[in-house]
Formats: C-alpha cells, sequence, structure tokens
C-alpha cells in the first residue's frame, strides 16, 4: 500500500512539474538575470590597488548594479557608465589621500582657516538614487507615464525669483556646491578636471575630500596643478575626458546654470516648463547640462518643449535623469549620423520620428530581457512603423532580440553614452 501511495505521490509531482514547465513555456518571459562583471566591463576595471568588484551584478529595471568594495567605502553604482565613473573616482580618492600626507599640503592645512558650516555640498535629496515603491532602474520610464504637468503649473504660478535665487535654489541639488568665498568653487572645479571627476559628483566621499582638499588649496595658499591626472588602466584614461563634460570645468557653476537655462528656452519651451526642469533637484548640475546640449544638437526638431522637456522634468531618481540625459544624447546622435529626426514625442520613453516616418526609441540602458513588460512595450500601438528601430547603449538577450526582430525591430547595440559626453 505504501508502495503505490509513494508512486501515485510521484506521478502527480511529475505531472505539476510538467504542468508547471508548460505553464513557462507557453508564458515563454524571461526574468531579469543576474549577470557576471566580467562579462559586462574591460577585466582591468574589475580590480585595483584599492578596490575588488563583486562578480555578481543583478540588472533591474534595464540598468546593470555593480557593487564596488574600495578602501574608501562600499559603492553601488547603477548602469555601467556610472559604474565607469565610481571605479575612476576611486582611483581619485587614493590620489587625493596620498596629497593630504605630503608635507607640503599639511602646511597648508595649518594656514588654512576654518571652512564656514554653510560651505557645503548637497547630498541627500528625496529621493536619491532610487525611491521606495518604485521599480527599480529606470522602468517606470517606458510606461505611459504622467509627464510634469504637475511641476510646470506649480512654477507657472510660484513668484518670480531673482537670479540669485534661482542659482541658490538649483544649487542645492544633487551634487550642487554652496559657494561661500570667492574663488573657492575654481579651486574645486581645478581639482576635480586634474583628477578626472565630476566636480558635481554625487559620490558623498568623493565630493567631501574634494570639498576639504579645495578648501585647504584655496585658504592655505596651497598649489594644487591643474593637470594633475591619477594613475587609472589604460583603456579608462583613453575614455577619462569623455566621463565628464569639459564644461563643468570651465564654466562658473551660476553661468552653468544660466546657460542651461537658455538651451531649455530655446527649444520653445515656456518659463514655467523651463522652470520646472531646472527646480528638478534630481538632476546634478553634470547631467542636467548633458541633457541641455543633447537638446541643443536637436535644435529645430519639433516637439522638444511639448514632450522632451516635460518629460524629463518628471523624473523622479538620479537612474532616471541619467536615463533621460543619455537618451536624448543618442537620439541626437542618430539625428546627426543616420537621418534628421522631423518631431519627438515622449509618452514613456523618448520617442523620435524621422522625415520619412521611421520610428527610432533611444534607451541609455544596460540589458533588456524578453519580460512581460518588455513584450508590452514591442507591441503598443504608439509604436507602430512600417520602418522602426531602437538604439541601446547596452545589448538585448538573445530572446528579446529575436522577439523584436519577429516583429519588425532593427536592433542596435552597444551605443557608447560616454563618447556623447
Amino acid at each position: 500500500m505504501k508502495s503505490i501511495l509513494s508512486s501515485i505521490a510521484i506521478i502527480t509531482v511529475i505531472i505539476m512539474g510538467a504542468t508547471v514547465m508548460t505553464a513557462r513555456g507557453q508564458s515563454g518571459f524571461e526574468t531579469e538575470p543576474v549577470l557576471k562583471a566580467k562579462d559586462l566591463v574591460a577585466p582591468e576595471l574589475l580590480k585595483g590597488p584599492h578596490f575588488t568588484v563583486d562578480d555578481r551584478v543583478p540588472v533591474k529595471g534595464f540598468l546593470a548594479y555593480f557593487t564596488i568594495r574600495s578602501d574608501y567605502g562600499t559603492f553601488e553604482a547603477h548602469g555601467i557608465h556610472m559604474f565607469q565613473i565610481r571605479v575612476k573616482e576611486v582611483y581619485a580618492l587614493a590620489q587625493l589621500d596620498d596629497m593630504s600626507k605630503t608635507k607640503e599640503f599639511t602646511e597648508a592645512a595649518g594656514r588654512a582657516i576654518a571652512r564656514p558650516v554653510t560651505s557645503t555640498v548637497h547630498m541627500l535629496v528625496d529621493p536619491v538614487e532610487t525611491i521606495e515603491g518604485f521599480p527599480g532602474g529606470v522602468t517606470r520610464l517606458w510606461d505611459r507615464i504622467k509627464l510634469g504637468s504637475e511641476k510646470v503649473a506649480e512654477a507657472a504660478t510660484a513668484p518670480g525669483a531673482s537670479g540669485g535665487q534661482k542659482v541658490a535654489d538649483v544649487s542645492e541639488r544633487v551634487g550642487g556646491i554652496t559657494v561661500t568665498a570667492l574663488g573657492y568653487e575654481k579651486e574645486r572645479r581645478d581639482l576635480a578636471k586634474g583628477l578626472g571627476v565630476d566636480p558635481y559628483t554625487t559620490n558623498p566621499v568623493l565630493s567631501k575630500k574634494l570639498s576639504d582638499m579645495a578648501w585647504v588649496a584655496f585658504s592655505g595658499r596651497f598649489g594644487i596643478q591643474a593637470a594633475m591626472s591619477v594613475l587609472v588602466p589604460y583603456s579608462m584614461a583613453m575614455t577619462a575626458v569623455t566621463i565628464t563634460n569639459t564644461t563643468v570645468y570651465d564654466t562658473p557653476q551660476g553661468d552653468l546654470i544660466n546657460k542651461d537655462q537658455a538651451i531649455f528656452a530655446e527649444t520653445g519651451a515656456s518659463e514655467a516648463q523651463v522652470q520646472a526642469l531646472m527646480k528638478n533637484k534630481q538632476y546634478s548640475l553634470s547631467v542636467l547640462t548633458a541633457l541641455a546640449q543633447g537638446l541643443q544638437r536637436l535644435q529645430g526638431v519639433n516637439g522638444l518643449a511639448s514632450s522632451v522637456v516635460d518629460f524629463a522634468a518628471a523624473a523622479k531618481t538620479q537612474d532616471e535623469t541619467r536615463f533621460v540625459a543619455g537618451s536624448v544624447n543618442i537620439l541626437a546622435r542618430y539625428h546627426e549620423s543616420v537621418a534628421p529626426i522631423a518631431v519627438t514625442t515622449a509618452p514613456g520613453p523618448i520617442i523620435g520620428r524621422t522625415t520619412n516616418g521611421t520610428l527610432v526609441i533611444p534607451a541609455a540602458v544596460d540589458y533588456v530581457a524578453w519580460t512581460e513588460r518588455t513584450s508590452r512595450m514591442a507591441q503598443r500601438d504608439d509604436f507602430k512603423a512600417p520602418d522602426r528601430t531602437t538604439w541601446l547603449s547596452g545589448q538585448m538577450s538573445i530572446r528579446a532580440r529575436k522577439e523584436f526582430t519577429a516583429r519588425g525591430w532593427r536592433v542596435d547595440e552597444s551605443f557608447s553614452i560616454a563618447a556623447e559626453r
């Protein structure tokens, strides 16, 4: 009897297992994978004198989540591009650490006056990288989202601000510098330039170190050579200048803010639309500038004001702001090198259409798996066109590429975001 019952139980398990497998086979959907770091980036970026990188890299919301363990702390980097930036920042921290131990710096530190408490870098804004309850990565921006209309309405009814107040408001964004002494901000930008890192970095450890070192240089009369460089792997040295736009080094913060604002206005956006975008504190000044320059490259294209500017204002996390800026610049490259974009829309995500009707979707993402959500995207009614293509900064899974191609999409992969910076 026991033998019979055991046999029945085994058969039941087999049938149930087969049913589950059949259901999975019928759905045909993938889950976002856990990839290996060595399959995503150059080997010299995975280990250095002061850091190691976890081999497991989960994909969340189309972005690869790297974990960097360094002598200066553990850093999580969302996306391959941000990973490259964070690795370079570890080398910069090592260089600054070495510099702080020199006799010249120690003497300058003794001469330096106390730094005002108000001279800070704004690092914490609700939210930072992600928001609790939000899907990870940039998934939200691939669905039909509510654009920044509420922010535009708020900006339209807000009392007018003076130029100084506008600068003060924007300096409170992530990575923004609150300038308290004439010349200090330039010293900090020059130091960042010498290291090849972002002066408006959202890395709190590096940001504090830059501020401390720049203050000693400024008030302690310690000459930091602007041409100093950090020792990095050769492949990183080749792309160092593209990691951060050189404009952010050479332009004072206030001037850069005004320049970005003027570019947004040139799209035809209303003052309220421009202010809604400018007041989005999730854009570091570097990312805001990258967005402005991407829009400038698309100057004359219809729909920038009514769609892209509002879409950009709706970003709620740093992941999303980087996605928007990266995608705009990818679209600009298509516009310049393949075919002119005639009109843009941004129902989520950003879409460009050429004069001959080709639909182009630029996507600053790392990895696209064939999930249920992705399958819906590939078949959306508003994505229909006789010719349609997507330009990715990363790659699709074999299954996703096959499914997109079967539905009439042309897929171009491995577009370099850094090349646009």
